[in-house]
């Protein structure tokens, strides 16, 4: 190529960037006005310093995923309005759920669901599916699959549901011993698990007094189990830091953490999970279980805290249940809800926050028992709404009580919980 040539060439690659200029002058203008306009978006919106995880890369992106919002957070800002609620207006999604979308963090214990203006999150009591108890028998016996201890409306209600809640108050495995000196021990072959798919189970609780009933062997068996049949658990593990891990569900753009615990034992027998071995997560002492709902609220915006304590069949609340349900929400819990009781216990409230003290046994044995549902409802806006859903276990059969029997239990339940309300359809508020 000549010398000429080349200096031809070198002026026209000069010369395109000067005639699409020429060409497109206002466009250019118009990006680098964009670009100016965000940084300054961007800019004022670091100085208000509204949270450590929050920086330029982070607001890009978001700018990127989301049009449109960073100029309404920084109106907010401008204007003194700002609170957390306005990144779930904006984008369909908490803080920390796009924080989380941005680092890309997700596990095994995160699950999302799909999305809804109202999240139900319904949770019932003691469940045994154990053959050598008096539910599995009766399961047999008439054929129905669930329907032989549940009632359609019932199973209606928990399949609905967006999360499904209930304490496995047993251990599954064909292998074991019962352990010495105990007077109850509940075992369930591997293949129950497929009840709880029939029931709509999406979480268990295991933190109880029956998960260890045919020891180490058993006890692992049942965390393996579960795992292959895809049900989540939380409250015990195979070392204490399994034991502790919440599990969570992304609904609505809200994440939504669990964690269970338990003091349920006179004659403790149930061993505690350690750094070597497995067992459950104990709050005897509160300390360790007040630690991790603060861990735990750090990257969630709510926290239920499930824990099995309570005096078995009485309506009397220990003194313990009372403190440190208290001091469960200020470390962070949004909600306290208890098992173990074999029997309702009431309701009550504390710092706004819904403390129910016992939900009793669901299906779980021969006797005749008021129960029922409890529903949890969390809006667009992340207000909570609450219900309980009255239910009897009889026959070795729970079915959804109606009409006189609906308030029967709803009164009943009403004389437990002087401070509140309970309206006819089961929904109850803190009394003003």
């Amino acid at each position: 190529m000549s010398k000429i040539n080349i200096i031809i060439k070198i002026i026209l690659i000069l010369l395109i960037p000067l005639v699409i200029l020429f060409i497109y002058p206002n466009t250019t203008k118009d990006n680098t006005k964009e670009i100016n306009a965000l940084e300054q978006t961007i800019n004022n919106i670091l100085s208000y310093n509204i949270d450590t995880n929050i920086d330029k890369n982070f607001l890009e992106w978001i700018n990127n995923n989301y049009p449109n919002t960073l100029p309404n957070i920084e109106q907010s800002l401008n204007n003194n309005e700002y609170n957390l609620n306005i990144w779930h207006q904006q984008t369909n999604n908490s803080l920390l759920v796009l924080l989380d979308k941005y680092n890309n963090i997700s596990n095994n214990r995160i699950k999302e669901i799909s999305n809804t203006n109202t999240i139900t999150i319904s949770f019932v009591g003691d469940v045994s599916l154990a053959d050598n108890w008096y539910i599995m028998p009766k399961y047999d016996e008439r054929n129905k699959k669930v329907l032989g201890i549940l009632s359609q409306d019932i199973i209606t209600i928990m399949n609905e549901s967006d999360i499904m809640v209930a304490n496995n108050e047993f251990t599954i495995s064909n292998r074991g011993e019962p352990l010495p000196n105990k007077l109850y021990t509940f075992r369930a072959s591997p293949e129950r698990l497929n009840i709880y798919k029939e029931m709509g189970v999406d979480l268990v609780t295991l933190a109880n007094n029956h998960i260890y009933d045919y020891g180490e062997i058993a006890f692992n068996d049942s965390l393996d189990s579960l795992e292959q049949y895809n049900i989540p658990y939380i409250g015990a593990g195979r070392n204490i830091e399994e034991a502790k891990e919440p599990y969570y569900f992304i609904a609505n753009g809200y994440k939504i953490a669990f964690v269970n615990a338990t003091r349920a034992e006179k004659y403790i027998l149930t061993p505690e999970a350690t750094a070597t071995t497995g067992g459950v997560l104990r709050c005897y002492d509160p300390t360790e279980f007040i630690n991790l709902i603060k861990a735990t609220k750090e990257k969630s915006d709510f926290v239920i805290a499930l824990v099995h304590w309570g005096k078995e069949d009485s309506t009397e609340l220990e003194q313990v249940q009372i403190d440190t349900s208290k001091q469960y929400i200020d470390a962070g819990a949004d909600i306290i809800i208890g098992t173990h009781a074999h029997t309702l216990q009431g309701f009550d409230f504390y710092n706004n926050k819904a403390i129910i003290y016992n939900l009793g046994d669901f299906i779980f044995n021969n006797e005749t028992k008021d129960t029922g549902i409890f529903q949890l409802q969390i809006d667009n806006n992340g207000n909570f709404k609450y219900y309980f859903k009255p239910c009897k276990e009889e026959n070795e059969y729970t079915y959804l009580l109606y009409n006189d029997e609906s308030t029967r239990v709803l009164n009943k339940l009403q004389e437990l919980s002087p401070n509140v309300t309970i309206n006819s359809d089961g929904e109850f508020y803190e009394k003003q």
